[in-house]
């Protein structure tokens, strides 16, 4: 297990120590271009702009690479090169989704493809990806913030189909992954309460606050 993950039932726990890279001769066949389905399940642990992954050409230009920032998903396809979706991933539950990246569309798909978003590029992407590039998991480049979360599935799909009916290529433990969530202690110490509020009153709770209670810390302990 390298540096900085952590195993569990479910899947393996990035924290901000994990460092992972490779060659992207190794994650993509030879001349693969960016025509793919990204089949996904994972749960956030801390709210940042991280990159889930980043594939950058061997001149570092990003080619690649999904980030999730408060209240979006960004999809690069190219460098400088984006389109978004209105979608929050950092509420502290699991999301079980996937990306279709086909011609001039990006597509999100959720509920098991019930639901779904397109987006068009509005440019040319590039043919191909770079062979002698990289492939960066959690991060854009090594200076940048790490993605913290749980990871249960992270599949590449060269079939249109893997999006449509992503919940049948989903492992039957990320079904149920919130069930077997770890027991790590909370991300952030419980609010204390306003002293000067009675029991009856609800207190005001800003909305990009909701569900933090349900995040866990991904610090390791070695």
């Amino acid at each position: 297990v390298p540096q900085g993950v952590i195993p569990f039932k479910s899947g393996v726990i990035f924290t901000q120590r994990a460092r992972i890279e490779a060659p992207v001769s190794t994650i993509f066949p030879t001349g693969s271009n960016t025509d793919l389905v990204l089949v996904l399940s994972l749960c956030s642990h801390r709210i940042n702009n991280a990159f889930l992954f980043a594939v950058k050409s061997k001149k570092k230009k990003l080619q690649l690479g999904v980030q999730f920032v408060p209240g979006k998903i960004i999809v690069y396809v190219g460098h400088k090169r984006s389109v978004y979706f209105d979608y929050n991933v950092h509420d502290g539950q699991w999301h079980n989704m996937a990306i279709n990246i086909r011609g001039q569309t990006v597509t999100l798909f959720t509920s098991c493809g019930k639901r779904r978003v397109h987006a068009d590029l509005h440019f040319k992407k590039d043919e191909a990806l770079d062979p002698h590039g990289s492939f960066l998991f959690g991060k854009m480049n090594q200076h940048s913030v790490q993605f913290e979360g749980a990871i249960c599935q992270f599949d590449i799909y060269p079939s249109a189909k893997a999006a449509h009916h992503y919940c049948k290529y989903l492992k039957k433990q990320c079904r149920q992954a919130d069930t077997y969530r770890p027991n790590l202690p909370p991300l952030i110490p419980v609010l204390p309460r306003d002293p000067n509020a009675s029991p009856s009153t609800p207190q005001h709770v800003e909305p990009s606050l909701q569900g933090l209670k349900n995040l866990t810390t991904a610090t390791p302990s070695l």
